[in-house]
């Protein structure tokens, strides 16, 4: 647990859970109206997807510098599994409907944001090499 940075992990721990529990509120109809009023003000389900899934990814890349697999540190590997299933039980729930179009866009806005983050972390670390 040396190599976890804690501020970063506790915000994920946080958006996953706020993303999680909008998520489930969601389905259960409860806040379903301040859910969907939060949709309409970022233009739209899928940039509510992108932009809270771009977010997680950063937070993943932020919380530890270790890869395990494609260069993803563990904590995006896990993310990835999140959204895929919350995603995927949408399909069992009755107020709700699976849409690949939102697995995709939830994927690759946390692959995104853990790329970029990495992309920034290693321009920042030659910067500072060179200076």
């Amino acid at each position: 647990m040396s190599n976890v940075s804690k501020g970063p992990l506790f915000a994920l721990v946080v958006f996953v859970t706020l993303l999680g529990c909008a998520s489930v509120l969601k389905s259960a109809g409860i806040l379903a109206e301040q859910i969907r009023a939060t949709e309409v003000l970022m233009g739209g389900d899928i940039y509510l997807h992108l932009c809270g899934s771009f977010i997680l990814g950063m937070l993943c890349r932020l919380t530890t510098q270790r890869k395990i697999c494609f260069g993803l540190p563990p904590a995006t590997l896990f993310v990835l599994v999140l959204v895929v299933l919350d995603e995927s039980l949408q399909s069992l729930i009755p107020s709700r409907q699976f849409s690949w179009l939102d697995m995709a866009v939830n994927v690759v806005g946390v692959l995104f944001g853990t790329y970029f983050c990495s992309v920034i972390a290693i321009a920042w670390s030659k910067n500072k090499a060179t200076h």
